[in-house]
Order: structure tokens, then C-alpha cells, then sequence
């Protein structure tokens, strides 16, 4: 690998070690749902309020935030949304009413979706050539997940130190609060390479290039797909508490370890998948992981929920983990597979984010609502048979993809 590579992905690291500060503190309820209610004092419905006002915040900005990520120097995002996140976790450690909850989460969609998250993903899309678009946004996904998956660790760690829920998630939260603030000082000093991370300043958005987004088959199909596999990520987060609360008579700090677990299957899971992707196609790569998914998924809904079933928790969770981001890992790089002027990419994204994204508003919904209506054994079985359906859909979409894509002519591997 040569010195301009290198740097490439050096790049990717830096803009994964932001991202995985900035985007974990909405998702703390992968390792902490039980532990968030009770500090909180909050109830189901109302965590799943939280949730879904940072999805509805993030949908709003998708569109907006690709217009900024089109005139905005990536770097000058990532120090802003590093900052503005330290300022709103320094509040959230102070276990703060509901109704300021609300606001926070809201304000998380629109640092993490309005300042960062297409800069993010245009800037990785622009370091390399097409037959290098799997490994670069699978080395996004996986060194974020390994950064998350430390944090998350050593957080769950400093949680077991204290004598309280509420203790605990204080300090959780102020691990959060100082990692972003030290990160913004550092990265002050950081320099990107110039020239193919830039934003395009000389040329303007017209209403044909957007057009151009709109009327492409593909973009719809990635919207589907982003949907669908944003599906299989919140079947991820819900498995701790279900392996706490469903029948298996697994303890908070077993179930806790057990999420802690999953996320360190990020890595190799967004590294795996992106290689395999470029060598097969990024596509065809997508429709054999749905359909893993889609069987796992189904397998979560028909299994015994019985203490004696437990112990397979612990072998299931590794490869679910390593599908759920190995689809992560690759979306990204389906970009490639549609036809859309560089000047507006970071639009591009915004415009398959606010479609894709959309399961973070109303998922949380569905699973309140069948915990609220349903015994806790039944509401998980449908909350996983849901799933499975969803990516049926996905894999449905990827395999279209897949054939449009040999239609055009478009590269699949190396």
C-alpha cells in the first residue's frame, strides 16, 4: 500500500473514531435499556419517544445536512458536531426532566445527521475508485465499531463501580462527555488531504441534478435497502434486553455482557463484509446477507425461551452480529452502483438517508407497542417475525439492484 492509500485510510479511522462518539449516545440502550428507565425514570413508551424524536430530528436534517456536506470542508463538520455533542452529553449527565430528554435527543439528530453524517460518508465515498468502495466504507464501519465497542466496554465497566443505576449512567454518560470534548481539541490540529474530500465550491446544485437523484431506480432500491437493514440493526439492539426479560432468566450484567459482545463483532463484521464485496459484488454480496438474516431472525421468534436455552445466546450472537454489520458495512458502497454527479453525492445520501433512516422513527414505536399490548414473550416473537419479513424485502431489493446493475455495466468486483 502506498503513502496516498495510507493517508486514505487514515482519513477513514479519523472520521470513524469521531463518529463512533458522536452516534453512541442515542443507541445507549443496546447495553442500557433496563438501566436508562430506571435512571431516567422513564417508561417504555416514553424511552421509545426519545428514540423516535432523534429519528424524526435526523430525517428532518438528512436532506439539509447533504446540501451542507456539499459546501462545507469535511474536517470543519466533524470539530463542530464534536463539540456541540460534548455541550449536549455534559447536560444529559445530569439526569434532566423528560421534556428536556426530548430536546436532547432531538438536538442529537441534528449534530449527528445536520452537521456530520453526509460530509462523513461523501468524504470515504471520494478516496477511492469503485473497486475499492467496499473496503474503504467497510473499514469505516468496522474501525467504528471497534472505537465504539472500547467505549461501550470500559463504559459498561465504570457502570459496575457504582452502587446505582442512576450512579452509573451519570458516569457513563460523562466517558461520553470527555472523550468528545478531547477528541474536538485533538482534531483541531488535524490536517485532511486536500483535493478529492473537498466539497465542489465552483459548481452550483441545479434542479436537474436533483432530478437526476430522483429519477434513478437505483436510489429508490437503496432507500429499501437501507430500510430493510436498519430493520435487521434494531432486531441487534433489542437483544439484550430480550435475553434479560424473555424467559431466560439471564441476569442485567450477563445480558449487558452479552451486547458488549455483539458490538465487538463490528470490526470483523464491516472489514469481512467489505472485502468479500468487492471480490464478489457488493450486491450480490447484499442478498445472501438478508437472507442469513431473515433466518435468524426467524429463528430469534421460534426458539424456546426457556433458562436452559440460554446458552445459545452466547453461540447465536456472533454470527447475527457479524450479518447485521457486515450489511452495514457494504451499504454504502452501493452508491457506487448509481449514476449521480459528484457535485451533489452528499445530497445523494441525504436524499437515501431520510428514506432509509426512517425505521429509527417508527421501530421503536412497534416495539413499545407489543410490549405494551403483549405479554413479553409474544411481543418479542412478533417483533422478530417482523424482521424477518423486512428483510425479505431487503433481500428482494438487493437482488434487483444486483440485475439492474448488470444492466448498465456497472463494475461489481475487482
Amino acid at each position: 500500500m502506498n503513502r496516498e492509500r495510507i493517508a486514505a485510510y487514515a482519513q477513514v479511522m479519523i472520521l470513524a473514531l469521531a463518529a463512533s462518539v458522536i452516534y453512541s449516545a442515542p443507541y445507549l440502550r443496546q447495553l442500557f435499556k433496563t438501566s436508562l428507565l430506571d435512571a431516567f425514570s422513564l417508561t417504555e413508551a416514553q424511552l421509545g419517544n426519545l428514540s423516535s424524536t432523534y429519528a424524526l430530528a435526523c430525517l428532518i436534517c438528512y436532506v439539509p445536512g447533504g446540501w451542507l456536506a456539499d459546501r462545507v470542508e469535511a474536517r470543519k463538520l466533524v470539530i463542530i458536531a464534536l463539540f456541540a455533542s460534548a455541550g449536549s452529553y455534559a447536560w444529559y449527565a445530569t439526569i434532566p426532566s423528560y421534556e428536556a430528554l426530548l430536546v436532547i435527543y432531538a438536538a442529537w439528530g441534528v449534530i449527528g445527521v445536520g452537521i456530520l453524517w453526509a460530509a462523513m460518508f461523501k468524504q470515504v465515498s471520494l478516496l477511492g475508485s469503485g473497486e475499492e468502495q467496499g473496503r474503504l466504507f467497510g473499514a469505516l464501519e468496522g474501525t467504528r465499531g471497534l472505537f465504539e465497542a472500547i467505549l461501550l466496554t470500559v463504559g459498561t465497566f465504570i457502570f459496575g463501580l457504582f452502587a446505582t443505576r442512576q450512579l452509573g449512567m451519570i458516569n457513563v454518560i460523562i466517558l461520553y462527555t470527555v472523550s468528545s470534548a478531547v477528541l474536538g481539541v485533538i482534531l483541531m490540529f488535524w490536517k485532511s488531504t486536500p483535493g478529492a474530500g473537498a466539497p465542489a465550491k465552483t459548481e452550483k446544485i441545479r434542479w436537474a441534478d436533483l432530478l437526476i437523484i430522483v429519477r434513478q431506480p437505483s436510489i429508490w432500491l437503496l432507500c429499501i435497502i437501507l430500510s430493510a437493514l436498519y430493520h435487521v440493526f434494531w432486531a441487534t439492539i433489542e437483544f439484550p434486553s430480550f435475553a434479560e426479560t424473555g424467559g431466560f432468566e439471564i441476569t442485567l450484567a450477563a445480558a449487558t455482557a452479552l451486547g458488549a459482545a455483539k458490538l465487538w463483532m463490528r470490526f470483523p463484521g464491516g472489514i469481512l463484509a467489505g472485502i468479500v464485496g468487492d471480490r464478489v459484488g457488493n450486491p450480490l454480496l447484499m442478498v445472501w446477507l438478508f437472507l442469513l438474516s431473515m433466518l435468524a431472525c426467524l429463528y430469534l421468534a421460534l426458539m424456546p425461551a426457556t433458562p436452559s436455552w440460554a446458552w445459545t445466546l452466547w453461540v447465536f450472537i456472533f454470527p447475527f452480529a457479524l450479518l447485521a454489520y457486515g450489511l452495514r458495512g457494504v451499504f454504502w458502497a452501493l452508491l457506487y452502483n448509481c449514476p449521480v454527479p459528484t457535485r451533489v453525492l452528499g445530497t445523494a445520501i441525504g436524499v437515501v438517508s431520510i428514506v432509509g433512516y426512517s425505521p429509527d422513527a417508527y421501530v421503536p414505536q412497534v416495539a413499545a407497542w407489543l410490549h405494551t399490548h403483549y405479554d413479553t414473550r409474544t411481543a418479542y416473537q412478533g417483533f422478530f417475525a417482523y424482521v424477518a419479513a423486512v428483510a425479505g424485502i431487503g433481500m428482494l431489493a438487493s437482488w434487483l439492484l444486483y440485475r439492474l446493475t448488470r444492466q448498465q455495466g456497472v463494475p461489481e468486483s475487482t
